[in-house]
């Protein structure tokens, strides 16, 4: 991760200091490099009562960053308060957060992302943006403790044969 708003970002450890508003973006990913046979895992670890993951084609979220419907540019967008992707039904609000673990798999072959929080995967394959670059985005709120970052990247060639 590589810029901050409305928040610090230290060591790839980003703290929000902004309520809802603070999000931190990774440099511009050229869609190129992922190419048919390359599947990427990306590992986020952090504590938090709520926080977002989403992919987009631009690296600004609104500032209300929880609310899919108001970031119509994001292509994937998680938020642990709806706990659902690309969606704001309501579900059940995470009623105090804590540690998580969750995991982000792009694959080259359809361009697709998957995800799974706490080893428990979301229903479905969501596509990457149809843009040259995407960014990946990690947001929290500003209560005492919470942070999220990017704990792990490994990148693999799948055998399509």
């Amino acid at each position: 991760m590589v810029d901050g708003h409305y928040g610090t970002l230290v060591d790839g450890v980003f703290t929000t200091a902004d309520g809802f508003s603070g999000f931190a973006a990774s440099a511009p990913v050229p869609i190129a490099l992922l190419s048919r046979g390359t599947v990427v895992a990306i590992t986020l670890t952090g504590k938090s009562s709520y926080f977002l993951v989403a992919i987009a084609s631009t690296n600004t979220l609104n500032s209300d960053v929880h609310r899919y419907n108001n970031n119509h540019h994001v292509a994937f967008h998680y938020s642990s308060w709806w706990e659902r992707v690309n969606s704001d039904d309501y579900c059940w609000m995470n009623p105090g957060g804590g540690s998580f673990t969750a995991a982000l798999t792009l694959r080259g072959s359809d361009r697709t992302v998957t995800f799974s929080v706490n080893g428990v995967p979301q229903n479905g394959a969501w596509a990457l943006p149809t843009t040259d670059a995407f960014y990946l985005m990690l947001a929290t709120v500003n209560d005492s403790g919470n942070n999220i970052t990017v704990t792990d990247v490994s990148v693999e060639m799948a055998n399509l044969a």
